[in-house]
Formats: structure tokens, C-alpha cells, sequence
């Protein structure tokens, strides 16, 4: 056995992200090592028990055969077969009778766990002889690598499933929310300069937020798996921004906090949907955990780079750098077990960060628990702003 080919396979097994990609390196591995004319793997999904993945590899001369292609042919159908129809045990025994002399058949199991199974045929009589030893105890490895991999992928769709399940239930939301807006809306036009008015309009602002929350919910999970479709077109950053800062004038007041801010007036190019929802769930977690009567500043400029960089600074509640590392992960929350003024969904920065992936920048933050939080995001820019 070649030990610098065995090497090289198993660094390769190591590359794989995901069984298609893992079945491809374990039959072009098997075959250089062990010189068979064709190599298949058969990969189960945990879910149905069923064989999910069917790769094979071959020589150029293997389809010439026709008693090898013929038998690889049987020998891989009658497998699937057992796999959809029958017990693993059935399987298991079926592989182990059939391989003998010219095949290896071998299960890929780890902590009895059924992952699927290997098999490769030649046309040396002594060719399992030769090879079972070696195929066998490499097999260990490929089986405990392929778990971590079955495990990721099937954490992966299970994922899938849960965002489309919030996507669903966003949606069954928002017809009755927004009724809920209007008929309070309507009724507080009816009782102005009473009492309800002020109920009504507490109703009117606690559906408005949770409308936005079930916005950044199906914003996120429309792009969740996959890359967030954007439409770049060249505008006036300063305007925007004034304009969403304007928008937070009367919570600005109640807590008579303080915006200082300094804006370069520049033109970018971004997707400037995306740009507002950006900006905007900034400055509303910055004013969410200000404190009554502090300041908020916010600076922006173009930076040697050539990056439109947005910062944002408040003197709130803080984040410690334990939960700093975890703010930007869908639906998390830090722990304000001692900071109970305010509640975070977790959707916000998540997607904050989606979007500014999304247009090739990145988002920082730096904070001080107690102390006040400063985030700042860029977006590249491929010419002057300016």
C-alpha cells in the first residue's frame, strides 16, 4: 500500500462539506489506493433511513467489461433495494456474503449508527484478500468524519425547516396585526384629548412593533439560505439618514435624549431598502438602551479604503464581551437578567449583518458592560464617494 496515497485521501476526507462532495473523495481515494476499476458509496439520510447519495467512480476501460459493469449494476440496485424495502441487519449480511474474491463490500457504521456503505470490485480474484485490512481501517476514520457531516447537514435542514416555519406563521400574523392598527388608529381619532386616546395609542405603537419585528423575521428568513438579492442605485447618504433620525424625534423626546451627529455628504451606491432597514434598526437599538437623558452620536465618512463607514455610539446599558460574540446570531438575546429595561427580539442585528455581508462590508462592535455600545458598519465603494 502506498502510505503517501493513504495520507493524501485521508487529508482530502477532511475538505468535505457535504456527503455528495464526501462520496466523490471516498471513491477517487479508493481507487488509487487499492487499484479497483470502479468505486461506488451509498449515503443515508437519518430522516428517511434511506440512501440519499449514490456516487461512483470507474476506470476508462471498466465499461468494457461488461460482466464488472454488470455486476456493480446488480450488486448497487439490490442494495438500494434493501436499504427502501428491509432491515439494516438484512443489508448488512447481504453486503457481507456478497463481498468476497474481486468485491469489497463494506457498511459504513459508527456508534451503531447505519451511514450508508462502500463497495469496489476488480478483476484480480485476490483483490479483497489484498485490500479488506487496509479499506476496513480506513473505513473507521471515513465513518466517524461522515457522522459529523450526516449530523451538520441534518442540523442544517432541520434549520431550514424551522425558518420556513417562522416564515409561515410571520405571515398568518400580519393580516389580523394589521387590522389591529387601523380599527385603533380610526378609534383614536374618534376619543382625541381623552383618556382611550392615549390606550389606543399604546395599542397603535405596540402593534407597530411588533409589525417591524415580523418584517425583520421574514426579511431575515427569505435570505437565510441563500445569497440576499439586492438592487444597488446611487444616493445621498446624509439625506437618508437625516431623515431616519428625524423619524425617532418623539421617542427622542420622551427620554430627552440627545443626537449628535456629523455627516459627510457624500453619494453612495448600496441597495437603499436594505440601506434604511440598516441604518434604522441601528439608531433603534442605540435609542432602546440609551439611558434617559444621555446622548447619542452618530459619524459618517468615506475611509482610505474607500468604504462608506457608518458609527453609532450610545451611553445605554452595554454588552459584555462574552455576548458580543453571539449579538449578530439569529433570534439571540444577551443576558440583561440586571439590565431589565428593555427587551430585544435577537432579529435585528442578525440581520444587520446579513445586509451588510450581502454588499461585501462588515459590522463591528465595541462595547463596555454599563458603560455604552459603539457599532459601525462599512459598505465598499468602488470609486470616490465624493
Amino acid at each position: 500500500m502506498n502510505k503517501k496515497a493513504i495520507n493524501k485521501f485521508v487529508k482530502k476526507i477532511n475538505t468535505a462539506k457535504n456527503n455528495k462532495e464526501f462520496a466523490d473523495i471516498i471513491n477517487q481515494g479508493f481507487m488509487e489506493i487499492t487499484g479497483a476499476k470502479a468505486c461506488w458509496t451509498g449515503l443515508i439520510n437519518w430522516g428517511t433511513n434511506q440512501i440519499e447519495v449514490r456516487k461512483i467512480k470507474s476506470s476508462d476501460d471498466f465499461k468494457k467489461n461488461k460482466k464488472l459493469s454488470s455486476d456493480v449494476k446488480n450488486i448497487r440496485q439490490t442494495a438500494y433495494d434493501y436499504y427502501k424495502n428491509f432491515e439494516i441487519e438484512d443489508l448488512n449480511e447481504y453486503l457481507e456474503l456478497t463481498s468476497k474474491k474481486n468485491i469489497i463490500l463494506l457498511p459504513l457504521i459508527y456508534r451503531n449508527n447505519s451511514l450508508g456503505y462502500i463497495g469496489m470490485i476488480s478483476e484480480d480474484d485476490n483483490f479483497n484478500k489484498k485490500n479488506i485490512e487496509t479499506v476496513n481501517i480506513i473505513l473507521e476514520y471515513i465513518s466517524s468524519r461522515l457522522e459529523i457531516i450526516s449530523l451538520y447537514e441534518e442540523r442544517k435542514r432541520n434549520g431550514r425547516e424551522r425558518i420556513e416555519f417562522l416564515a409561515s406563521i410571520s405571515h398568518e400574523f400580519k393580516t389580523p396585526l394589521n387590522s389591529i392598527m387601523g380599527f385603533s388608529d380610526l378609534l383614536a381619532e374618534k376619543f382625541q384629548g381623552t383618556d382611550n386616546e392615549k390606550y389606543l395609542n399604546n395599542i397603535s405603537k405596540s402593534s407597530a412593533y411588533l409589525m417591524k419585528l415580523i418584517q425583520n423575521v421574514l426579511d431575515y428568513t427569505k435570505d437565510e439560505y441563500g445569497v440576499m438579492e439586492l438592487k444597488p442605485e446611487k444616493f445621498r447618504s446624509k439625506q437618508v439618514i437625516d431623515d431616519i433620525i428625524w423619524s425617532f424625534e418623539e421617542i427622542r423626546k420622551e427620554k430627552n435624549i440627545t443626537f449628535n451627529y456629523t455627516l459627510s455628504d457624500v453619494i453612495i451606491k448600496a441597495d437603499l431598502i436594505r440601506f434604511k432597514q440598516l441604518v434604522y434598526n441601528l439608531i433603534s437599538n442605540a435609542v432602546k438602551f440609551s439611558k434617559e437623558n444621555s446622548a447619542i452620536s452618530i459619524v459618517t465618512f468615506v475611509n482610505n479604503k474607500k468604504e462608506f463607514t457608518f458609527e453609532i455610539k450610545d451611553r445605554g446599558d452595554g454588552i459584555s464581551k462574552k455576548d458580543q460574540a453571539k449579538i449578530f446570531n439569529f433570534f439571540t438575546q444577551v443576558n440583561r437578567s440586571q439590565l431589565k429595561r428593555q427587551q430585544g427580539s435577537g432579529v435585528g442585528l442578525a440581520l444587520c449583518r446579513k445586509i451588510v455581508r450581502s454588499h461585501g462590508g462588515e459590522i463591528f462592535v465595541k462595547s463596555k458592560l454599563h458603560y455604552g455600545s459603539k457599532f459601525c458598519f462599512t459598505i465598499p465603494q468602488k470609486k470616490s464617494s465624493r
